[in-house]
């Protein structure tokens, strides 16, 4: 598994609850819509050779 997709994952998990103790099942819903951006953001975090 690629770091960034590691580090996504656990950014959106992170987002999902911190907006759940503010917004309950709404929020972790949105945290969810985190994982993708945070695969993105932490793209760099790849090994050059992981890229395909």
């Amino acid at each position: 598994m690629k770091k960034s997709k590691i580090a996504g994952i656990l950014f959106g998990v992170a987002m999902g609850v911190l907006f759940s103790v503010s917004m309950g099942t709404v929020g972790f819903a949105l945290g969810a819509g985190f994982v993708g951006l945070g695969m993105v953001m932490f793209e760099g975090l790849d090994d050059p050779q992981d890229k395909k």
